[in-house]
């Protein structure tokens, strides 16, 4: 059983549901999808006592606006963003209230969890949505927001807020050095090549988005060629011609034939989504920790 949440009153650049994706079907060619930054839609479920692979509604950048039908529990983990939700709480939302996100101060993708979770129609056992693949579809002005209601949220007695842990708050603005495993194609590549991957800063460029990051600096200058097509793991950093490697992120392909320097540690994807375009991540061997 669900019931009417909220309005979509403008989706700011991108809006959509998403959860812990679709796991298992990347041999049929379909991706994972799912949150970008995995970790802080966990959170944002943990805080209302959501299972953690409930649907959350996934915000890119500002703009976004919702207005809210019925009082209910939220919370908003992720991007920095300007709202009159206080971030990483549990926050109580009162009928014809409207939720604004504006001024993207860090990070690209926040995360808004409803109590009971978002109810989304699913497809191969998830409702992530994915667009390329004509799986679903991102949310769009006029939009009327569901929530289930087998669980209904309220916090102990004697308990006055609900917040996650200041150390599971990140700071975009400052990403940790990510951690790399050597990837199929490592000992193609040169130790000269491989320095040049872990001995400078990479731009995160403008053509990035939920299928792939793409970074700028240093080419790693190789004369690999494009290889049999073979699997592809999200996290995937692969090297085109051009020498500027490409991170295959959470819709990118399953399978791919461009030589692949290494692959990113899980938990260290969501770091990567959160970059904004023009700032710069470092890659360290995880080896080397």
């Amino acid at each position: 059983m669900s019931v009417e949440v909220c309005e979509v009153q403008a989706t700011g650049i991108r809006m959509s549901v998403q959860d812990e994706g679709r796991r298992g079907w990347a041999r049929h060619g379909v991706p994972a999808s799912g949150a970008m930054d995995d970790r802080a839609a966990v959170w944002a479920n943990r805080l209302l006592n959501n299972p953690i692979s409930a649907p959350v509604i996934e915000l890119l950048g500002s703009g976004a606006r919702l207005k809210f039908l019925r009082d209910t529990w939220v919370a908003v983990t992720g991007a920095n963003t300007a709202s009159i939700v206080p971030l990483w709480r549990a926050t109580q939302i009162h009928k014809s209230e409207v939720i604004t996100f504006s001024e993207l101060r860090a990070g690209l993708w926040t995360y808004l969890a409803v109590e009971g979770g978002i109810a989304s129609p699913t497809f191969l056992n998830s409702a992530s949505v994915y667009e390329r693949g004509n799986i679903g579809r991102a949310l769009q002005r006029g939009d009327i927001v569901r929530r289930n209601v087998t669980a209904e949220f309220a916090l102990p007695s004697g308990v006055s807020s609900r917040v996650a842990p200041w150390t599971e708050q990140r700071d975009y603005l400052k990403p940790p050095k990510l951690c790399v495993w050597p990837g199929p194609q490592w000992d193609l590549f040169s130790d000269a090549q491989r320095a040049t991957l872990f001995g400078q800063d990479w731009t995160v460029t403008t053509q990035s988005d939920r299928v792939g990051y793409r970074l700028s600096g240093e080419p790693l200058q190789h004369n690999i060629g494009e290889l049999l097509s073979e699997p592809v793991l999200v996290g995937t950093i692969q090297v085109p011609a051009n020498g500027q490697p490409i991170v295959t992120m959470r819709d990118g392909p399953t399978i791919g034939g461009y030589p692949k320097l290494g692959v990113l540690e899980p938990d260290d994807i969501s770091w990567l989504a959160q970059v904004q375009p023009g700032r710069k991540v470092r890659f360290q061997l995880i080896d080397a920790i």
